[in-house]
């Protein structure tokens, strides 16, 4: 059954965000730009690759992440998953 994954940006300025769409082929794996204090979410079933990267792309960082979790980024060393 599918589920989400959530996607909280804690941070005061634009991140971008990749999920992967191993178990929603159906699904989209672009890059996604979630605006300062903001929450997206994006329907899987499993586990999926949740990435950052800045809008420069000189920094990038991701988790690993079962569906029904919820991933809070406040920096690129801050990254939390409830």
């Amino acid at each position: 059954m599918p589920g989400s994954i959530i996607v909280h940006n804690a941070a005061p300025v634009p991140i971008s965000v990749f999920v992967s769409k191993y178990t929603n082929s159906k699904g989209s794996d672009i890059w996604f730009t979630v605006p300062a204090d903001t929450r997206e979410s994006w329907e899987r079933d499993g586990w999926e690759l949740v990435a950052f990267k800045n809008t420069d792309d000189t920094h990038r960082a991701g988790v690993y992440v079962r569906v029904d979790s919820t991933v809070t980024f406040y920096t690129f060393k801050d990254i939390t998953v409830s």
